[in-house]
């Protein structure tokens, strides 16, 4: 059965042990929580939950949600909206974003949430070397509710990178105890306070009476439980155990979705997704994907529509470039690669390989299935593929060098901030595989142009402009698969979770209520 990906890497592994840590980082006994209690049921295991500067990737926001806020976050259609933020300005010829906070908010522990917190916090990130606020020269405290962050160049995606990504903890609490206290003990600004963690176990939360929003929240407690098997998950929805699971199995997840018995949300806008493609080696020595038209018979050769309907079933949404299709990047006019055995067959022929060549396709456990069928069209057309199965540190480490002049998945985050996500993979020094692609220098220049945009408009045209670079001209990325959508299930009486509505990994604690 295949496994659904929910993040371009490795989810972190918690800690081993059967201790469970509280606020003051007690030993706790793990009695359940009373009251209106949310039961949310998520196959990832936080290594860290107090610390955001050190949380590397999406799989343990759903934990930090209850607690630890950003000064921004996501609306249904990809904008950026007030969080801990009341407004901010932007101001691309000065180069400066500043953010106006909003008045009389308190982390759990009573200090207050003011400018001199955001710019603590935010050079917390810096000496991490987040790439988020890698483009921050300075910062100025205007006043205690104002702070002016000057970048080193004008980059569009900055308020995104910096604005919902930096989630906000009580430097007074942190400088208090140590970064290893600050690990397990978030003190952060959000509607919950933490009550235990059982670890490799459950997350457990209870209401911050003295929360900043009035009304909110409006539950007493929710308790978070860490089932990687997508079976027990299943079962404990069934029994009523659970109110929430994010589905990480297809099959499993249409058996409760066709018993209408639950409520379901489908993640489609792909903010926060990860796409899955095929990525070929065209840097390595040798390389038959060196010659472009080598690519694109690749991509001619795999049939994505028909990989989509055999392991996904209806919840894979393919695309023939970067984002969904919903997306403001969207640009109808990439032609792509539909499938075309023939044309890929005349490509290779074209390219001085027309009886084919051997190359190997790297694989972990979880794209075994996916990947042997893309080995059978790639054999097709005479693309000898040796499948060769990886443990997914292999696979990691592959994500930072070349992969052998072969291909492997690309596994990508397909939110429409190109400047930000395919800037990742594009640039030269880009954080993941950009050691075995190419850069060229028409598409480093357009990303520049990107990122500099001063207005919205500018940024859809240079976006779309970058499709068609990227794919049509260049496949310099390989070919697009699909998007797995995230599944939510629920019981019908969960109302105002916001799972799968936004980003891939928020959600809404302090508005959900249960209608029992």
């Amino acid at each position: 059965m295949l496994v659904i990906f929910l993040s371009i890497s490795v989810l972190l592994l918690g800690c081993s042990g059967e201790k469970t840590t509280n606020e003051s980082g007690a030993v706790d006994s793990g009695d359940e929580n009373g009251g209106d209690t949310l039961m949310v049921a998520l196959g990832t295991n936080p290594k860290i939950i107090g610390y955001p500067a050190e949380v590397t990737n999406n799989g343990p926001l759903p934990f930090l949600d209850p607690v630890l806020q950003a000064l921004l976050h996501f609306d249904e259609k990809g904008n950026m909206v007030s969080w801990l933020a009341e407004s901010w300005e932007t101001d691309a010829e000065a180069k400066t974003i500043t953010f106006k906070l909003h008045d009389g908010v308190k982390f759990h522990d009573g200090t207050d949430f003011n400018a001199e917190a955001v710019k603590w916090n935010i050079e917390k990130y810096i000496e991490n070397k987040r790439t988020e606020v890698e483009n921050i020269s300075s910062m100025d405290v205007i006043d205690e509710n104002t702070i002016q962050l000057n970048l080193t160049e004008w980059n569009s995606s900055s308020l995104q990178a910096i604005g919902y990504f930096v989630r906000y903890i009580s430097p007074t609490a942190f400088e208090e105890h140590d970064k290893d206290w600050a690990y397990a003990n978030p003190i952060g600004t959000g509607p919950f306070v933490l009550d235990k963690w059982d670890i490799n176990v459950s997350v457990s939360y209870k209401k911050n009476p003295d929360y900043w929003e009035e009304n909110e929240p409006k539950l007493e407690a929710i308790k978070m439980l860490i089932i990687e098997d997508a079976q027990t998950a299943s079962s404990a929805l069934k029994a009523g155990e659970v109110d929430v699971i994010q589905a990480s199995n297809i099959d499993i997840a249409k058996e409760l979705i066709d018993s209408e018995e639950f409520d379901v949300v489908l993640h489609k806008n792909g903010i926060g997704a990860v796409g899955v493609g095929l990525i070929p080696d065209s840097r390595s020595e040798g390389s038959p994907f060196a010659d472009v038209k080598v690519r694109q018979a690749l991509a001619y050769a795999v049939d994505e529509n028909m990989l989509a309907e055999n392991f996904g079933k209806g919840y894979y949404v393919t695309t023939n470039q970067w984002g969904s299709p919903d997306a403001y990047t969207y640009n109808p006019d990439v032609k792509g690669y539909p499938y075309n055995p023939e044309k890929a067959k005349q490509l290779l022929a074209e390219a001085g390989y027309p009886n084919g060549f051997k190359t190997k396709l790297f694989s972990s456990q979880s794209t075994k299935d996916v990947f042997t069928a893309v080995q059978s069209y790639l054999a097709e057309v005479g693309i000898d593929a040796e499948l060769v199965m990886a443990d997914e540190a292999k696979i990691q480490s592959l994500y930072f060098d070349t992969w052998e002049g072969g291909i492997m998945g690309h596994f990508h985050s397909v939110q429409p901030d190109l400047g930000l996500y395919m800037y990742r993979h594009l640039d030269p020094d880009g954080a993941f595989y950009a050691k075995g692609i190419i850069h060229p220098e028409d598409v480093l220049q357009l990303l520049k142009q990107n990122q500099q945009a001063p207005n919205d408009e500018v940024k859809t045209q240079t976006s779309h402009e970058l499709q068609k670079l990227v794919y049509d001209k260049y496949a310099a990325v390989g070919k697009p698969l699909y998007i797995p959508m995230g599944i939510f299930i629920k019981q019908k009486y969960v109302k105002d979770d916001g799972f799968g509505l936004t980003h891939a990994s928020f959600w809404t604690p302090d508005n959900v209520w249960l209608d029992k």
